[in-house]
């Protein structure tokens, strides 16, 4: 019996995926989509008489917008928003991070940095009771009632800081463990194959999961977005469906169950 699928039911968006038009390789893969919605337009012209009535209205220049947000921050989708690549650290290949450390000045006077700065920090601060910056010091060649110095990872604190004191150092340094996404003001997203699938079922049959797919072979991801950050804030994303201009159909968007 042949399948034929007309009034559906939309259960949920299970996810979209980005194909690089180049090889098919995975952009991004993104599994919490919400809020998404699909906007087709077109402009029309309109035939008229002497007497400027109406004969006939003709339409041309389709467009389509697709927009959603995903529930979860996703650097994937960033750096193809960005028209970049998410960098991964390795052993080979480092990214120079930044550190923060919020310390409890020790008896003796000596703190040990939890990684070795890429250059030593040029100074440090004494916090207030609240948290924020207090008091300054900065580096010397040995410490002083002021001055601190550094050797490798090692602060030899102010002799003028007590033990207990509560300190804040901040600087740079190199890890194998990191991920990195620039925004690159000379960057912007390509061209790419964006399939969505969407669960749902036969209104007539609820009991028959389908799985239905948007397609559009050829999407281009807009730069400009919202990002609130925040614990309750998503990932917003849009993308203009662009003709396949070598598809004898001129196909926008393709939906199929």
């Amino acid at each position: 019996m042949a399948f034929d699928l007309n009034n559906f039911v939309i259960d949920r968006i299970v996810r979209g995926v980005a194909l690089s038009q180049k090889d098919d390789s995975v952009l991004f893969s993104i599994n919490q989509i919400q809020n998404a919605s699909l906007n087709c337009a077109s402009e029309s012209t309109d035939a008229v008489d002497a007497m400027g009535t109406p004969i006939a209205t003709f339409y041309r220049a389709k467009s389509c917008e697709f927009s959603a947000e995903n529930a979860l921050f996703d650097l994937n989708l960033m750096s193809t928003q960005l028209g970049t690549t998410k960098k991964v650290a390795s052993a080979t290949s480092k990214i120079l991070a930044p550190a923060m450390e919020s310390f409890t000045a020790p008896e003796g006077g000596k703190y040990e940095l939890k990684h070795s700065p890429k250059v030593a920090p040029a100074e440090i601060y004494a916090l207030n009771a609240d948290s924020t910056f207090g008091v300054k010091y900065v580096k010397a060649t040995s410490a002083s009632a002021t001055e601190f110095s550094i050797a490798d990872k090692t602060i030899s604190l102010p002799t003028g800081v007590a033990a207990g004191t509560e300190m804040f150092v901040m600087y740079e340094y190199e890890t194998d463990s990191a991920v990195e996404v620039v925004n690159s003001a000379k960057n912007f997203p390509v061209g790419c194959k964006f399939i969505m699938e969407v669960l749902g079922c036969d209104v007539c049959d609820q009991t028959n999961l389908v799985y239905a797919y948007v397609i559009f072979n050829n999407a281009k991801l807009s730069p400009d977005f919202d990002w609130s950050i925040a614990t309750d804030g998503t990932h917003p994303f849009s993308m203009k469906a662009q003709q396949d201009y070598c598809d004898k159909e001129k196909r926008l968007e393709l939906l199929c169950a």
